[in-house]
């Protein structure tokens, strides 16, 4: 069987103007990933990175440890998969009928024009992915917009490719981001239903570790959000 690492990045910079960057706090966890893998002694046959510049950050960071050590680091093979939904784009778009449909997120908008702040973002994002998760929002999505059964296909597309022809014995790092992890891990435990989907991505943590096992279409999930690299004040969300 081959072990597949799906890495979720390393806190990006939540509440600026370009939220796909590594934080300084992001870039040392992926760092801290790094000499974790080195001091495991964890040899990596084949590595994956997303399009986004925030999990190819935290790859960049991984294998700049590896060649610190003398040690090999594949180059990363670019796949468009692993990419995260569109999700917090989509609640930009539609905050008009947010607002009418939900008169909470009227509250928190005008909350976060006068001061922006972490709590009440958190509130929104978390609410709206639920209801995006579950098409429950009330209202119909603009034409085209991603539907969360949509982003699903496509992260399960990315595992298949992934474990195609890579079943013999090999390691394997993938780095991409919560949701797409999420929904990867839906599919190799059996999780149909989308709100416990996209509770899994609610609750991983930066530079989380999830390992699976695999051998053709046979998968088992190892662990789940493992930080065993981080410290705890080093452990964040975003």
């Amino acid at each position: 069987m081959s072990k597949l690492f799906l890495i979720r990045h390393a806190q990006a910079s939540f509440l600026s103007a370009d939220y796909d960057n590594l934080s300084n706090h992001g870039h040392q966890q992926s760092l801290d990933l790094g000499e974790y893998f080195v001091k495991k002694g964890i040899t990596i046959d084949k590595a994956y990175v997303g399009p986004l510049k925030r999990q190819i950050q935290t790859y960049n960071r991984v294998k700049e440890v590896y060649d610190k050590h003398g040690l090999f680091f594949p180059a990363a093979i670019q796949l468009e998969e692993l990419r995260e939904y569109d999700g917090m784009d989509i609640m930009g778009t539609v905050q008009t009928d947010l607002a009418k449909h939900h008169p909470v997120f009227k509250q928190w908008y005008v909350e976060m024009q006068a001061k922006p702040n972490h709590k009440t973002k958190m509130k929104m994002v978390v609410t709206f992915l639920n209801l995006w998760a579950t098409n429950t929002l009330g209202f119909d999505l603009p034409a085209g917009a991603q539907t969360f059964a949509g982003f699903r296909a496509i992260a399960e597309r990315g595992l298949e490719k992934i474990m195609e022809g890579n079943e013999k014995g090999k390691s394997i790092a993938a780095f991409s981001s919560g949701g797409c992890i999420a929904a990867m891990l839906g599919k190799v435990i059996g999780v149909e239903n989308p709100e416990k989907t996209m509770g899994f991505n609610l609750v991983m943590r930066n530079t989380a570790i999830n390992e699976v096992l695999f051998s053709g279409n046979r998968t088992s999930l190892m662990t789940f959000n493992g930080l065993p690299h981080l410290s705890e004040e080093m452990i964040t969300t975003m």
